[in-house]
């Protein structure tokens, strides 16, 4: 398969990268950072050497960077068989709005909206004349229109994410195009560890995993999705609540006993 991600230098959309090139698979490296994004693929390439790997900065939030993104795995692969939106940002702090700057909501908002909105626009250009692939579009807090403190911005951006999708599923529903949700929940990466207080620690150890982990639980499921509209979600209400009850099993699953974070290893 051939499987376009943004922002997959790092977090989430690596470790997907990574599941995705482990099962054969062709993918593009994407991020605003170009010596990021020539640092993954050089490595990539090392790890996999049989797979076609290509890189190309992109800023999301920029039409014209997400269609040369585009383009580039058309051009070089022919068809383009999974597009997933996964690049996203929670901003620089997290403050009650009256505290954010007005950058800093606008980057939020461009990134995580315009960015899904330009992703699913340069996905279907491609796909609608081949007449097959599967669009995911990835949601976090505030899917479920819970409130989102301290991140608001945020949080509505990733509210807007379930409607948007379902437009898509019916704008395409005559076509050979699936476009479906992923929701991974709380996962150890940058995004939720930053300006973290010792109360989120807490639930962090019982909620959340590791990137690597919940990739390797949603790549199969990616790989053999048929249809269109639905919903791979990572930890359901009833595993959620069995965390809860299991608590005390879970006490330094991340952090040490004196804070530290415990880097994922697969050995």
């Amino acid at each position: 398969m051939n499987v376009v991600i943004t922002g997959n230098t790092k977090g989430f959309g690596l470790a997907l990268t990574k599941e995705f090139l482990k099962a054969g698979d062709n993918v593009a490296i994407s991020s605003r950072n170009k010596e990021r994004v020539d640092q993954v693929v050089d490595s990539l390439r090392k790890q996999f050497p049989s797979a076609d790997i290509l890189g190309l900065p992109c800023d999301v939030a920029d039409y014209k960077n997400i269609m040369d993104l585009a383009n580039l795995a058309s051009q070089e692969w022919g068809i383009i068989d999974i597009w997933v939106n996964n690049a996203g940002t929670a901003g620089i702090t997290r403050n009650p709005l009256v505290d954010v700057s007005e950058e800093e909501f606008q980057m939020v908002i461009n990134t995580n909206l315009l960015g899904t909105f330009y992703g699913c626009k340069a996905a279907l250009t491609v796909m609608m004349p081949q007449n097959n692939g599967h669009i995911f579009n990835v949601s976090g807090w505030g899917a479920d229109g819970r409130a989102s403190p301290n991140s608001a911005a945020y949080g509505a951006t990733k509210a807007s994410i379930p409607q948007f999708t379902k437009s898509l599923v019916k704008e395409t529903y005559e076509t050979n195009i699936g476009t479906h949700m992923l929701l991974p929940g709380m996962m150890m990466t940058d995004l939720l560890l930053k300006n973290a207080t010792s109360d989120a620690r807490r639930i962090f150890n019982i909620l959340s995993d590791y990137p690597e982990i919940v990739a390797k639980e949603f790549v199969p499921k990616m790989r053999q999705i048929t249809g269109t509209g639905k919903v791979l979600r990572y930890l359901k209400r009833r595993n959620v609540m069995w965390r809860f009850l299991t608590a005390s099993r879970r006490k330094y699953r991340f952090f040490d006993s004196d804070g530290n974070f415990i880097p994922y290893s697969e050995s």
